[in-house]
């Protein structure tokens, strides 16, 4: 536990104490009817609220029986037991609601807040799950063992206890506050989630502490609070939704891709299997004519050269093997050697337009990942810039691969890209190019950030392109 749960903890023990020694009574009010009386316009906008909060119920429901997720349901029904906890606060206390609902019970009034606090949990629990927020299932588990000790206490004591002295905005207030210290990447619907509660939690505090009463103003605020948390928390769980979806979609990216690499790499062990026995063939061959040349100095020149083909052709086959055949376990690699793999395999594709490819390793460095998962990213911003140079026909062009720990770049000099497609260049199925599927530098920047922890980052200037990698934030969290 915590320091500051074990101070929120602290608090809510003094506060309790000071309310049972001091106002226990106060807890336990006799029912003395209307105490408030609306005016035409506070009528109107508390009857407008109940319309938007009614939206938002239908609104929940439909999205859970078309997605069949569970929060939008927890959502609905949270909704669904606001609207009837302040039907039966009007019933009880502000007119002229009391002589439209037909009812005035302590006893429903009690029932519908726990109600209230049951879903609103579930919603969160369910919505924090992706978030993989540390003890919080723990924390909202112990508020539903009161919960049901208190339901108990209100079936035979005809009203709540435990949530009688703990305002039932505490629990909520501490599953927020627990999220907002644990979850350091806040997303858009984790924010709105934040705001959402903030205006209901304001808004029941300031009304708790009474400030309201001692200024004498009677307006539906409370009401208004609940119908902004509805419009805020939909919008929430449908952005939530998308974001999920769109990471769904990602992941499916990057399958397709393995797949394909997969398929590849079957082939390419067909062929080097196949080619194994010739080289070696070739190989024993050279060692005869060898012991058959008599030390003759040009036959042996001539002999080495061949050799030297011959073991060019064998790693080239083995790189080939190696990249399309790629480990799912994370190994300690060389970042050199990863970019001389890359130089081996697109050689033959840059030779035929004169790319000259150069690799700077100023400092090199290992990271702890998939080898091929780097080389891929290498190779596609390799064969980005080779397509460049061929469609715009430049002249000397040039590949540079600069490596300083911890970053590597990839700089060509293909004519540069324009302002307005820098911002685009890495979103899904965008392209310059013709021809092309525009999800090369996506997947590239999928595999560089979700897959690896490191960032791909891209700037354009002086008619050249330089796509950095930055494995800093990467290297922090192997180290730890």
């Amino acid at each position: 536990m915590n320091r500051v749960f074990s101070f929120k903890l602290f608090l809510v023990a003094l506060y309790l104490f000071v309310v049972l020694f001091f106002f226990y009574e106060e807890h336990f009010p006799a029912y003395t009817g209307t105490l408030y009386h609306y005016g035409n316009f506070p009528f109107m906008v508390a009857t407008i609220c109940f319309g938007i909060i009614i939206s938002a119920t239908v609104y929940n429901i439909a999205l859970y029986l078309y997605l069949k997720k569970v929060q939008y349901l927890y959502y609905a029904l949270a909704q669904l037991s606001a609207l009837f906890f302040l039907i039966n606060i009007d019933a009880l206390f502000i007119a002229p609601f009391d002589t439209l609902f037909p009812f005035q019970s302590p006893i429903l009034l009690d029932f519908s807040q726990m109600l209230m606090l049951i879903f609103s949990l579930l919603f969160l629990k369910s919505f924090f799950k992706n978030y993989k927020i540390k003890n919080l299932n723990k924390l909202i588990n112990f508020i539903f063992y009161l919960i049901v000790i208190d339901t108990l206490l209100l079936i035979l004591l005809s009203h709540t206890v435990i949530f009688r002295f703990i305002p039932q905005f505490i629990p909520i207030l501490f599953v927020l506050t627990e999220a907002m210290q644990h979850v350091e990447k806040r997303d858009t619907p984790f924010n709105l989630i934040i705001v959402g509660w903030g205006i209901v939690l304001v808004t029941v505090i300031t009304e708790y502490a009474g400030l309201l009463n001692f200024l004498g103003i009677a307006f539906p605020f409370f009401h208004i609070a609940i119908a902004l948390e509805s419009i805020i928390l939909s919008l929430a769980v449908a952005y939530k939704f998308k974001l999920l979806e769109e990471e769904r979609q990602e992941q499916q990216a990057i399958l397709l891709q393995q797949s394909r690499l997969a398929s590849m790499g079957k082939m390419v062990s067909s062929i080097a299997h196949q080619w194994r026995q010739p080289l070696n063939v070739l190989s024993f061959g050279l060692m005869n004519i060898k012991k058959r040349s008599k030390g003759e100095e040009k036959n042996l020149i001539i002999i080495e050269k061949l050799n030297q083909q011959l073991q060019y052709m064998s790693s080239t086959i083995e790189d080939f093997r190696n990249f399309y055949n790629p480990s799912k376990v994370k190994n300690k690699f060389s970042v050199h050697e990863s970019c001389q793999t890359c130089h081996t395999i697109a050689q033959n594709s840059l030779e035929p337009h004169n790319i000259q490819l150069s690799i700077q390793n100023q400092e090199n460095f290992k990271l702890f990942s998939r080898k091929n998962e780097l080389e891929q990213v290498i190779l596609s911003l390799i064969n980005n810039a080779k397509d460049a140079f061929v469609e715009r026909d430049i002249e000397k062009p040039l590949i540079t691969i600069i490596i300083e720990k911890p970053i590597i770049k990839v700089i060509d000099n293909a004519g540069g890209i324009e302002k307005k497609y820098l911002k685009k260049i890495f979103q899904p199925y965008f392209s310059t190019k013709k021809e092309s599927d525009g999800i090369g530098l996506h997947l590239s920047k999928l595999i560089i950030e979700k897959e690896m922890g490191a960032k791909l980052l891209v700037e354009s200037h002086n008619d050249k392109t330089s796509f950095t990698l930055d494995f800093q934030d990467a290297q922090k969290s192997n180290n730890t």
